[in-house]
């Protein structure tokens, strides 16, 4: 381990808190908008997309952040943001001070996150694979544990949501102040001195920007598929009579199939050693089965099928992604990318239930699972060309 370097284990278990305290809150948002506050799900849907656009402007600043500012003084800011819309929320959490105050939450959340991914890149000690295995693990734990307790503590009282989100955020900003203090900071403190002398830090190859963009517009493309999962597949499944709480229980399935699933991963990496070109080939087929299942679902059965094969292809392919872009990128250009990870995701999230309604209401459901798999076959079969055709010149 370098010096000064990380703790793997104060990350995990920053990831694990942040993580929980998010989950608290992202189930309730449209619910909490239509039930309680009277808002339409036009206009919940609204202010879910304009959080969107906002965590895609933090995850971009956040990668800005760490290639070039003390990015610990930057993600305790952002932190402090969260748990400043929480508190407020507290008291305040009626409308419009709501949406506001969770765009506001959101952006601080994107910066941070990034932030994190952006850190696991400096930790030396272990193979990047297990770093951002470990990441995805912890983080998916976190949303197992809230999404589990959010239900039963909006029984007694909205506050206490707000009043635990506050106090995790809190323990989040007392861990990062203490650890997370990044060895990379002193090398970039000095950031107009470096520009003048022309000293950036070693640049990304443009082979692997190239094929770095192909990898996330395929990421882009499946989450865009999965955020239908997230939102128009719930009013699908009651089309055709089956019940919402079904539906719930196919995401309480994905989390714990996540958190069992994950430890299996390392294991295989540990001791396969498989590549990570491969693993993706392996998960972008699993999400194109996966959609394509959706066309012919009309039971509940071959939604739990299906949801099996997202997850298996979740688990395989997000935290590779991260790992390979890391491996990718340059040593001065480590936050960029990964904030570029972070806004495929976040992007495909925003304009994903927009484009999936619009498909809807022009043609069928059918017809919008069909452009997903177009989508993803596409994009996919792109990356492959790229990376495992040319991708062996690599190592000359």
């Amino acid at each position: 381990m370098r010096r000064g370097e990380i703790k793997l284990s104060w990350l995990l278990l920053g990831s694990l808190i942040a993580s929980t305290g998010t989950s608290f809150v992202w189930p309730l948002t449209t619910v909490y908008m239509h039930e309680y506050l009277n808002q339409s799900l036009t206009t919940a849907g609204i202010v879910l997309c304009i959080e969107s656009i906002v965590m895609i402007l933090g995850s971009y600043f956040g990668g800005y952040i760490y290639d070039r500012l003390n990015s610990q003084h930057w993600l305790l800011t952002a932190i402090g943001l969260s748990m400043g819309s929480m508190f407020i929320l507290i008291f305040l959490n009626g409308w419009p001070a709501y949406p506001i105050l969770l765009v506001i939450n959101g952006f601080g959340g994107a910066i941070a996150n990034t932030i994190i991914n952006s850190l696991a890149t400096s930790i030396k000690k272990y193979d990047a694979r297990y770093v951002f295995n470990m990441l995805y693990f912890t983080a998916n734990v976190g949303v197992v544990l809230g999404t589990l307790l959010v239900g039963f503590i909006i029984d007694i009282n909205i506050r206490y949501i707000f009043c635990i989100t506050f106090v995790l955020f809190l323990l989040f900003f007392i861990i990062a102040k203490k650890h997370y203090n990044n060895p990379q900071d002193k090398e970039n403190k000095n950031v107009h001195e470096k520009k003048a002398s022309g000293d950036r830090g070693v640049k990304t190859k443009t082979r692997n920007v190239v094929i770095i963009l192909f990898i996330l517009l395929t990421y882009l493309a499946i989450q865009i598929g999965y955020s239908q999962w997230q939102s128009n597949l719930a009013v699908y499944m009651q089309t055709l009579g089956i019940a919402i709480g079904k539906y719930s229980l196919l995401w309480t399935m994905n989390g714990l199939l996540i958190v069992l699933g994950q430890p299996l991963i390392n294991f295989v990496d540990e001791h396969f050693k498989v590549n990570e070109y491969t693993k993706i080939y392996v998960g972008f087929f699993l999400f194109t089965i996966a959609f394509t299942s959706l066309i012919f679902a009309k039971d509940y059965m071959h939604f739990i099928l299906s949801m099996i094969v997202v997850t298996l292809g979740e688990v395989i392919t997000f935290p590779t992604i991260s790992s390979l872009v890391n491996n990718l990128s340059g040593t001065g250009e480590k936050g960029r990318y990964q904030g570029l990870v972070s806004i495929a995701a976040s992007l495909g999230h925003a304009v994903g239930p927009l484009l999936g309604g619009l498909i809807i209401e022009i043609g069928s459901y059918e017809i919008l699972f069909f452009i997903m798999v177009v989508l993803v076959v596409f994009s996919g079969g792109v990356s492959v060309l790229l990376t495992g055709v040319r991708g062996p010149k690599k190592k000359k």
